[in-house]
């Protein structure tokens, strides 16, 4: 097989486009930008809503797309959610559960490889509701290890958030491990997962 073999997908690397910010936006394949297309062209309505054939057709294909999203990651349907991005998933997340379920004294442990969309808005929740920010200390690479994760973990812990793979240096957090030790404390873990797919597929 031929290498490289999915730069065909890609009409701005057909273009001779090197591209080296995938971390803030994505390039997009032919067969994606022609999707966009023909619902803006051909659909162009609402989801959920219209009993007329466009609207049956458009919900059908978002749920679909749903269904190939979960087989995809080895879910069910009904755990997947779409948002506009990686950024609004996050913010989502840090203020419906943090603002309902955090309170004074709990801790929010996370690290300094965090993008800022990862951070911020637990850190904005943290002083609404008085719990604390805790950070993973990293190895002198940068790195966050099972054994610095382990020496910040305790009971007050009631969020983990850490990135699976650094937008900066690549990074892979040994996440099944430390997901593992945060569930055995009662902690949630959200993990910022928007390098993980391009990384590893």
């Amino acid at each position: 097989m031929e290498a490289n073999v999915w730069k065909k997908d890609f009409p701005q690397i057909q273009q001779g486009m090197v591209y080296l910010d995938s971390a803030a936006m994505s390039l997009k394949p032919q067969s994606v930008i022609d999707a966009v297309n023909y619902y803006y062209r051909d659909l162009s309505v609402n989801i959920h809503r219209g009993l007329y054939p466009s609207g049956v057709l458009t919900t059908h294909l978002y749920e679909e797309a749903r269904e190939k999203v979960a087989e995809y990651l080895h879910a069910t349907a009904d755990e997947i959610v779409f948002t506009r991005g990686t950024t609004s998933s996050l913010n989502l997340v840090a203020l419906s559960y943090g603002a309902t379920f955090l309170k004074k004294g709990d801790v929010i442990l996370t690290s300094e490889l965090e993008h800022h969309s990862s951070y911020l808005p637990w850190r904005e929740i943290a002083l609404k509701v008085g719990a604390t920010i805790r950070f993973v200390p990293l190895t002198k690479e940068g790195r966050i290890t099972v054994e610095a994760f382990s020496s910040v973990l305790d009971e007050h812990v009631k969020v983990v958030a850490l990135t699976h793979v650094s937008n900066v240096m690549g990074f892979v957090t040994p996440i099944q491990e430390i997901t593992k030790l945060a569930h055995q404390t009662g902690a949630i873990v959200v993990l910022d997962a928007a390098q993980s797919l391009p990384h590893y597929h």
